[in-house]
């Protein structure tokens, strides 16, 4: 059974935090998470930027920094202009999300933290997120992340895709964490 879990919730609500801990907790029972998270990068106690991290593999890279804290051809203004965008590093998230689709066809768990505004607007990793989106019939849970006014437009994505979906915010963990293994349980998710 497809399975789309929408964690929502606004900037610093403990959106990435909730992933990283469901991804723990899969690997405590021998599931292997792919997809991407995004977790904050900070310098000297201030916010700079996100990260995008590689589930599978633990890796990490540049994805979206302050503007002024990088420079160079790679860097866009793509959306508002406080941020500046890594075209490489959405198109690596992008290529990650594209392959990690093929778990899903196998029962898998995948995660896509954050569809943001970039995305609501085009870009980002949209390409990926709508890759993740169609896959998802094929079966296994999709854990998606957002911010609590794009919920409307992640459901409107994933429509008539998963068979389920269900909307939780960040504290619910214990919640997200009994559907997530309820589908494991009764439909033999794999990886």
């Amino acid at each position: 059974m497809s399975c789309a879990i929408i964690v929502h919730g606004p900037i610093g609500s403990g959106k990435t935090l909730t992933c990283l801990r469901l991804i723990e907790r899969a690997r405590a029972i021998g599931l292997l998470p792919k997809g991407i998270a995004s977790p904050r990068v900070f310098f000297k106690g201030r916010l700079i930027g996100y990260n995008c991290m590689d589930i599978a593999t633990g890796e990490s890279f540049p994805l979206v920094r302050l503007l002024g804290e990088v420079g160079g051809p790679d860097w866009s203004i793509t959306y508002g202009g406080k941020y500046a965008f890594s075209s490489s590093g959405f198109e690596r998230a992008n290529q990650i999300l594209m392959n990690s689709t093929e778990s899903l066809s196998r029962k898998g768990l995948i995660f896509v933290d954050e569809f943001g505004r970039i995305e609501k607007s085009g870009e980002g990793i949209l390409p990926g997120f709508a890759r993740v989106s169609e896959a998802i019939s094929w079966g296994g849970t999709a854990v998606l992340t957002c911010r609590g006014d794009l919920v409307q437009t992640v459901e409107n994505l994933i429509r008539g895709r998963a068979v389920e979906v269900r909307k939780y915010e960040p504290g619910d963990l214990d919640a997200i964490w009994g559907l997530i293994e309820k589908n494991h349980d009764l439909h033999g998710m794999e990886n």
